[in-house]
């Protein structure tokens, strides 16, 4: 089989692999770019802009079709075909070995392809306005559930050829000891993977039968498994992300900070998710009544404050292994390393706004964990702030950033724009964190979460509701320049013998540098503080919140 070797860490691509890889991540930017255009309705209608509504005739009767067309692009297609390319990325380049079932990947991208446009048709017609959590009593178009399982069973497949394919590389010694640390996560992510295809069709093939009339609706049991797809996709998204961000420090300093990385503490970290991402799903019933209080408080509650834990570590040995490079470089002081971060450097600084918007972003998840201020928050726009910030502000942000790497390391051209690239992650970053807040905001306020409200409906918060569209304008710009610097690089770029030239900063390191992490562990100390403060301040007495409540 024919391969080629990049000179850059020795990574080895192989040609049928490279193609796949490609084909995963152009179908992601078609779905990102869908989601984007019906962000554009979403903001506006959201914005309280009259004029700007008119203009888009957004209304009660479209406003639910784009929201529904948003949410299934950014929270399932675009990050899924992402992933799946980060996946046999991960289990091929970094491996050394071919995918294995080659043309049964192929199979699985064509069932994926074929149940995304059943789904995204089911949506442009009209008849499947059910937004993403599509709850009974909604019922869709049965070619939306159809389409929405084909999706999943393809991207099964695609999980199980990953893992085929780091057996094979085992066991032909294709690498040696154990799995390296930015595979491993990507494995970890593969094995919730498993429960999230597995959960959603079991959902998905239930809700079927019912919209076709064979049973009835239990919608308390839609729920629970709903949440097992929904919930644990997003922890398949935080680890994948994470995993990434490993993979983004080392590539940024020219593999300088795998030597700062403690692979067995990290992977110790990544293990730990599995053992209370299930446990964790109750955090979104628990204002259902359906449900009783021990269970809605120990799977919601309880599960989901253990999974701070695993995050917390991530960020200490993220930003440990920062400060130690540049401390290796011979800068001492306890925050002076901050300011010798290289900022221009698209990895990097996706790395530090990446874990900022976690950050961030697990703040305010903590209210929504436990049962009595959850009641206020729940059904606000509080909680799309929130994810957000984790989905958007992390997870997208950094497959953006990893993008600028692996396009240029598998066809061996120059990123078509480095500058752009640069411009890109700031822009992105500072157009959801405005909308993630201004959302935090309203939610706090007492906006509805997925409620459509003319402008007459939004006098009490007038003055900041048109944030929504500020922010969501840059994002979407940040998109724009994303994907044109994607395309660009595949289509118009030119063959390069250094393909990441411009995306990567090189440190002198001193033998015998003070290499201390202190500076990562007090900024990670300080996030603690600010969530139990956060945490206890969410129980003040409902007669202290706003008149709303």
């Amino acid at each position: 089989m024919s391969s080629y070797i990049l000179s850059f860490g020795s990574l080895k691509v192989y040609n049928k692999t490279k193609h796949l890889i490609i084909a995963n991540f152009i179908m992601a930017l078609i779905s990102l770019a869908i989601g984007g255009i019906a962000a554009i309705f979403i903001a506006s209608g959201r914005s309280g802009i009259s004029s700007l509504i008119n203009i888009l005739g957004i209304s009660d009767m479209n406003y639910y079709q784009w929201l529904t067309l948003h949410g299934m692009n950014m929270l399932i297609f675009w990050i899924v075909w992402a992933e799946i390319a980060i996946l046999y990325f991960t289990s091929s380049v970094l491996l050394s070995w071919p995918i294995y079932g080659y043309r049964i990947a192929w199979f699985a991208l064509s069932i994926m392809l074929y149940g995304q446009i059943l789904v995204e048709y089911s949506i442009f017609s009209g008849n499947a306005s059910v937004l993403f959590t599509a709850y009974p009593p909604l019922a869709a178009d049965p070619l939306f559930y159809i389409g929405y399982i084909a999706f999943l069973f393809g991207a099964g497949i695609a999980v199980i050829m990953f893992f085929a394919t780091i057996y094979h590389a085992k066991v032909n010694e294709a690498y040696k000891g154990s799995l390296p640390l930015v595979t491993w996560g990507a494995a970890i992510a593969g094995i919730i993977a498993l429960t999230v295809v597995f959960q959603g069709i079991i959902t998905l093939v239930y809700t079927l039968a019912w919209r076709i009339g064979l049973t009835s609706m239990n919608v308390m049991a839609y729920r629970w498994f709903f949440w097992g797809l929904g919930h644990d996709a997003q922890y398949v998204n935080v680890v994948a992300t994470i995993a990434v961000l490993y993979a983004l420090v080392v590539l940024g300093t020219n593999l300088s900070a795998m030597k700062f990385i403690n692979e067995r503490y990290a992977k110790l970290a990544f293990a730990l998710v599995t053992l209370f991402v299930i446990p964790g799903i109750g955090h979104h019933i628990l204002v259902d009544p359906g449900f009783s209080i021990i269970l809605k408080q120990a799977s919601g509650s309880v599960g989901s404050h253990f999974l701070s834990i695993p995050t917390l570590m991530h960020a200490f040995a993220l930003a440990g292994a920062m400060e130690a490079v540049i401390r290796a470089s011979g800068h001492t002081s306890l925050f002076g390393w901050i300011k010798r971060i290289p900022w221009s450097n698209p990895a990097i600084s996706a790395t530090v706004l990446v874990l900022i918007s976690f950050a961030i972003g697990g703040i305010l998840a903590q209210p929504q964990t436990t049962l009595q201020p959850n009641l206020n928050y729940h059904n606000t726009l509080w909680v799309p702030g929130h994810f957000h910030l984790m989905i958007a502000g992390g997870t997208t942000l950094a497959f953006m950033a990893l993008s600028y790497y692996l396009f240029p390391i598998l066809t061996t051209k120059k990123l078509y724009s480095v500058k752009l690239a640069k411009i890109q992650i700031y822009t992105f970053f500072f157009g959801i964190l405005i909308l993630a807040l201004t959302m935090t905001i309203l939610g706090y306020e007492g906006d509805p979460r997925r409620t459509f409200m003319d402008p007459s409906a939004i006098l009490s918060s007038w003055y900041i509701s048109p944030l929504i569209f500020v922010g969501a304008s840059l994002a979407i710009l940040g998109g724009a320049m994303f994907i044109f610097n994607s395309i660009a690089t595949v289509l118009l770029s030119k063959s390069s013998k250094n393909p990441l030239e411009g995306l990567i900063t090189n440190y002198d390191i001193k033998e015998g540098a003070n290499i201390s992490k202190r500076g990562a562990l007090a900024l990670c100390i300080s996030i603690v503080i600010i969530l139990l403060l956060l945490y206890f301040f969410s129980f003040i007495r409902l007669a202290a919140m706003p008149e709303f409540y």
